[in-house]
């Protein structure tokens, strides 16, 4: 019997990432020819990257968490892009990994892989290395002990900057000492202003406005904006009539940009709902397959539901479990940011004794669970106003 030699697999990764990477960063950056356009992610952690090279600033360790889907992987391709083509870093210095990778090949520790990859790579230590070196890791929670193996590497070593994405509890399972050191930017389901800027290149100022017209009662500038974004938005070549629907209805997830079908849309939607369930929770919650069971339930009813008050009593019996159970699994899942909840509005005494109102974390989440199902919640037109009502608790709009 043959031993495997776990440095040697990992080595052999690292390699093969090396030489791989830059060769499909174009195929991962743009579709049908045409590149995809920036996150505010980007843009925020691309200037935090010049800071570092121009030596003004000592941030080296991001962490983003964000649901599957969102546009994390991207961001960190457009990261690697940037240092290689317009920074023109050799691409030995740019190393980017999947933690899920890894951990098929049972190794998914991040100080281990980074230590290799200096050794193997750089001829170096992390103590001993003496120029920048740009580390991407995705799917980080698949390492139970990301922030500090992110940590012991970031202390070791001033050249090192780190970015790592994953589910989104990756900011919850820190411990003080390592919250030091990182800076979260979650990154979170599109609005609409973003999904604009990313299908159709359209940007638009209107936010200010809309905070005028919400706290101070200024109506005449935001009508005269609205007025003029309306006359770009039907000028431009691609844009639909119906786009306002179509992303009430299926968007949030960059990912279905580009497929026109609903059922694949429907089917890809469920997928992301699935791996944060079977996955995230299951590895990370250490969420038991009864339980993973009863979450789908959970959202399926929830799904089903108006929008508004849900008691837990009532939920525990439909499902035939405890209220321990259920507040566990709402608990979790607001944790992994499918849903949200919104609390009553008022004093001290009123916020307690009102249930809670929950919401899903885009609408293309509730719409595409009850198209698997068969389910409806009302009409098209009342199932419209509860997706522009989650939009609005999100303050999605502006």
């Amino acid at each position: 019997m043959v031993l495997v030699n776990m440095d040697d697999v990992i080595y052999n990764y690292i390699q093969k990432q090396l030489s791989e990477v830059p060769m499909i960063l174009n195929r991962r950056l743009s579709y049908n020819g045409i590149e995809f356009n920036s996150k505010y992610e980007f843009r925020k952690l691309k200037s935090m990257i010049d800071s570092f090279l121009n030596n003004e600033s000592e941030e080296r360790y991001f962490v983003l968490p964000g649901i599957r889907g969102v546009g994390k992987t991207t961001i960190l391709f457009q990261c690697y892009e940037y240092l290689l083509k317009e920074k023109n870093f050799n691409s030995n210095d740019l190393l980017y990994i999947s933690c899920e990778t890894t951990n098929f090949a049972g190794e998914s520790d991040i100080e281990k892989i980074i230590e290799i990859y200096l050794d193997k790579i750089h001829n170096t230590t992390p103590a001993l290395l003496d120029k920048p070196v740009f580390v991407f890791i995705d799917e980080a929670h698949f390492d139970k002990n990301w922030a500090m193996n992110g940590k012991v590497i970031f202390d070791e070593s001033p050249y090192v900057f780190l970015i790592l994405t994953g589910s989104s509890s990756l900011h919850l399972n820190y411990n003080p000492d390592a919250a030091r050191r990182l800076n979260i930017l979650p990154v979170m389901p599109l609005n609409y202003s973003e999904h604009l800027n990313l299908k159709y290149n359209y940007r638009t100022d209107i936010q200010k406005d809309l905070f005028d017209l919400i706290f101070t009662g200024e109506v005449e500038n935001a009508q005269e904006k609205e007025s003029t974004i309306q006359k770009e938005l039907l000028s431009l070549d691609n844009y639909p009539l119906n786009d306002w629907n179509i992303y009430l209805n299926y968007g949030g997830f960059p990912t279905t940009f580009n497929i026109k079908f609903e059922d694949i849309i429907v089917s890809k939607s469920w997928s992301i709902i699935s791996k944060v369930i079977t996955i995230d929770m299951g590895n990370v919650f250490n969420l038991n397959k009864n339980n993973q069971n009863l979450t789908y339930k959970t959202l399926v009813y929830l799904a089903s539901q108006k929008p508004g008050e849900i008691s837990h009593d009532k939920l525990s019996n439909y499902l035939d479990c405890s209220k321990t159970t259920i507040n566990n699994i709402i608990n979790t899942l607001e944790k992994t940011q499918l849903i949200f909840h919104s609390e009553a509005y008022g004093g001290t005494s009123k916020k307690v004794k009102k249930p809670w109102k929950y919401n899903f974390a885009t609408p293309n989440i509730r719409n595409c669970i009850n198209k698997k199902f068969g389910n409806s919640a009302g009409s098209q037109v009342n199932m419209r106003g509860y997706c522009l009502k989650t939009k609005l608790h999100q303050i999605y709009l502006i």
